[in-house]
């Protein structure tokens, strides 16, 4: 009709009304659970600095029961079980924990491929668990552990540790005996290679990231230097290494070793 104004009839009006307000609770639901995440996340991380890895593991296992695909809880799961097993003096104990991690990883792997941190845990567990499945198993899966430190590098290129762990490769790849060298080239067509320039190179890269990071970087640098026969290089490493205060056994175990290291 003439002078009539279209509107929206009051059922409408409310109907969308009750549409929208759902719409905001909604999306405040999915807010707190993801602010809630990240401070679980960020709690974890304290805890790991605390060295607190059973209390990890333990917290990490609970929250895992409600939300059973969350990448970033199963990494952290993974990353605990690694540093349980480290601790751990019973060789069945410790591969029944290195194995576990592994399966965590590669769920978060397979969840979140595009995750750093998945990525970089991911390798450190394929590689860990080398250690039970003896020196084949190593070396056919030395590629794929390269493939996800490079992974964790391109993905996280501020993450000194992943650059490191490329670093530790290319190290253990240059020093393969003559045995399994043979054995390498056995299993692939072109067996994997790589030198101590190589590893050089990244170390180097990661304390340039994050100078004073990690002692066993330093430990590694000097490592290096001394198989490149710069021993005078290889000496300020070592004592840069030692210069450090140990904040984990970890550390602690790298000290020991730099101390050790006659140049």
């Amino acid at each position: 009709r003439a002078g009539h104004r279209p509107g929206f009839h009051p059922a409408a009006v409310g109907a969308l009304a009750s549409a929208l307000g759902s719409l905001a609770l909604c999306e405040a639901r999915r807010w707190d659970s993801a602010s809630q995440s990240a401070t679980l996340y960020a709690q974890l991380d304290m805890d790991f600095e605390d060295n607190e890895y059973a209390k990890i593991a333990a917290a990490t296992r609970d929250a895992l029961v409600a939300k059973p695909d969350d990448a970033q809880l199963l990494w952290r799961l993974a990353r605990a079980l690694k540093k349980l097993a480290d601790a751990e003096g019973d060789k069945k104990q410790k591969e029944r924990l290195v194995r576990e991690g592994l399966a965590h990883a590669t769920r978060a792997l397979e969840i979140q491929p595009d995750c750093g941190a998945v990525n970089k845990w991911y390798g450190i567990m394929l590689s860990t668990v080398g250690a039970f499945d003896g020196t084949t198993a190593t070396i056919k899966n030395s590629y794929r552990v390269a493939e996800m430190f490079e992974r964790a590098v391109a993905l996280s290129p501020g993450d000194a540790t992943a650059r490191h762990l490329l670093g530790l490769w290319c190290f253990e790849i240059a020093k393969l005996s003559w045995i399994e060298k043979k054995a390498a080239a056995a299993l692939f067509a072109t067996p994997p290679t790589s030198s101590y320039e190589a590893a050089y190179a990244h170390f180097a890269t990661a304390e340039e990231t994050s100078p004073g990071f990690y002692p066993k970087n330093r430990l590694y640098l000097a490592l290096t230097c001394a198989r490149l026969g710069r021993v005078d290089e290889a000496r300020e490493w070592r004592d840069k290494c030692l210069a450090m205060a140990p904040k984990t056994p970890e550390d602690e175990e790298t000290l020991a070793e730099a101390r050790k290291l006659k140049l």
